[in-house]
């Protein structure tokens, strides 16, 4: 796996341009000064996780997103496809559960109720 910071500050900048936001403003969230904000864009300065997550919630990018954006190869983890995917399969096999509890319910309710009017 490799990892292209300069593609980082690259994705950042594109996230704020389609926000609509202006450097000063992102400073402003962040709590910085505009230069310190446009260092960051210029990958003249390290960007923490902290900064980068409220950079990643401000400009309504999911992080993983972006992460992906800078990693070229097989990273070790899975990516969110992944995973959604594999969450929408185990939904599907728990309403499938679901559907069948529920109708083995319905015939053990008849059972009992048949087995109470035969005793009654």
């Amino acid at each position: 796996m490799i990892v292209h910071l300069e593609k980082l500050s690259t994705t950042i900048m594109k996230a704020r341009f389609r926000k609509g936001f202006s450097q000063t403003f992102m400073a402003h969230k962040l709590g910085i000064s505009q230069k310190s904000y446009s260092h960051i864009e210029s990958g003249q300065c390290k960007l923490d996780l902290i900064r980068f997550l409220r950079i990643a919630d401000y400009t309504e990018m999911h992080p993983m997103f972006i992460i992906e954006k800078i990693i070229e190869g097989t990273a070790s983890w899975e990516t969110i496809e992944t995973k959604e995917a594999a969450l929408a399969r185990e939904i599907e096999k728990l309403e499938a559960q679901i559907v069948y509890l529920k109708s083995h319910n319905t015939f053990l309710k008849e059972t009992v109720n048949k087995l109470l009017d035969k005793t009654a």
